[in-house]
């Protein structure tokens, strides 16, 4: 069933690329969070008045969503900053439901009472994405900010389950909570949740918009560590004996989990600009959310016109050259986003995600190592 579903999902996103649909669209409601994590690419304090002045209004969500329904849009993601800070969370989302839209919803899940389950649950967005940072109170004191979230976002999660809404678990593997990625992954196990968990973390250009430069990361080798680790939850040792001789013989290996499907070019590569789209929380259209560039201000182009613009800019983004002629090519993640942010360039090749792609493959090629002596074992 679910690989029907995703050849049928890649076959709509790959005729709406064709015919310029813009079949999936973000609406970033704001850049505001009531969290303060370490390695967040975009946030402004939940009071932030200077935002709060700039974040469209109501009426230009709602009118904009009008637009995207009808261009085609299908799916839409509400996300931010946190969503739920929104005192009309509930009329958007409401209204984008009667559109007729998928609505799925990301959510640190701090703001999600018994009202709010009750709300989701009697009309349930296609799915809620939850980003569990820890699996205690101090690991959210570290990373978060804010020690007490810990138990509220896990009583949220509980609930929403209980109540019939499908719920996603994301993790975020970073300095400050990197101990606890095992508990994570139990704790989804233990529920029956599905849970993703990315090591690679962006530096921070959507937070500072002017070239700001300090990741709050892990280093290349560590993130490739938790990479692997992440892995050994998701697959039977089969498939993950399978997935790393694929890998290290240079076969490109779809993951399962990636919703970034990759399209056989040399420019961008993904769907992003090409039957997807994201708006930030003051108007403008980019390709992505990890994008700073190509952008359009929708409030002067209208929601076509920015379309089109970010559609015919997106053809101009290459893939480094080196990039493309690298035999790891088909085990790394780098992407026309990533790129940019880490060198300020669509060309720029990613040195940090190279060195975390080199550092994946030797770790496969030890785990390979490490089943075959299993395997003898096993056999004397």
């Amino acid at each position: 069933m679910g690989n029907a579903y995703q050849i049928y999902s890649n076959y709509l996103f790959a005729k709406a690329g064709e015919r310029g649909i813009p079949l999936s669209g973000t609406f970033e409601l704001t850049a505001r969070c009531n969290l303060d994590c370490r390695m967040c690419y975009i946030h402004k304090r939940a009071n932030d008045r200077a935002v709060l002045a700039r974040e469209l209004d109501t009426k230009t969500w709602l009118a904009l969503a009008e637009d995207c329904r009808e261009a085609g849009m299908l799916n839409l993601l509400l996300t931010g900053g946190e969503p739920l800070l929104r005192p009309d969370f509930r009329e958007i989302y409401t209204a984008c439901r009667q559109m007729g839209f998928l609505v799925s919803i990301n959510s640190n899940a701090t703001r999600i009472d018994d009202e709010m389950v009750r709300f989701l649950a009697a009309d349930p967005p296609s799915r809620i994405n939850i980003t569990l940072y820890g699996a205690s109170a101090d690991t959210y004191a570290a990373l978060c900010g804010d020690g007490s979230a810990y138990a509220r976002v896990v009583q949220a999660i509980l609930a929403l389950q209980a109540a019939g809404v499908l719920v996603k678990l994301n993790f975020s593997n970073t300095p400050y909570n990197r101990c606890d990625a095992e508990k994570v992954y139990a704790f989804a196990r233990e529920h029956g949740l599905v849970v993703q968990a990315v090591s690679y973390m962006f530096p921070p250009v959507r937070a500072c918009e002017n070239g700001c430069f300090a990741p709050d990361r892990m280093t290349a080798a560590e993130a490739a560590y938790e990479q692997i680790r992440y892995d050994r939850f998701r697959f039977s040792e089969e498939e993950l004996e399978k997935r790393w001789r694929d890998q290290l013989a240079g076969i490109k290996v779809t993951d399962p989990d990636g919703e970034c499907q990759e399209l056989p070019a040399e420019r961008i590569r993904c769907r992003a600009g090409s039957s997807t789209f994201w708006v930030t929380w003051d108007g403008k259209m980019r390709p992505c959310g990890m994008m700073t560039e190509p952008s359009a201000e929708i409030a002067e182009l209208g929601f076509l016109g920015a379309w089109q613009a970010i559609r015919a800019a997106r053809q101009l983004i290459m893939v480094p050259g080196k990039c493309t002629g690298c035999e790891m090519r088909n085990a790394c993640d780098q992407c026309a986003a990533l790129c940019f942010a880490e060198t300020g360039s669509f060309t720029g090749v990613p040195e940090y995600m190279c060195e975390k792609t080199r550092a994946y493959l030797a770790l496969a090629r030890e785990g390979l190592a490490g089943l075959e002596q299993a395997r003898q074992k096993n056999e004397t």
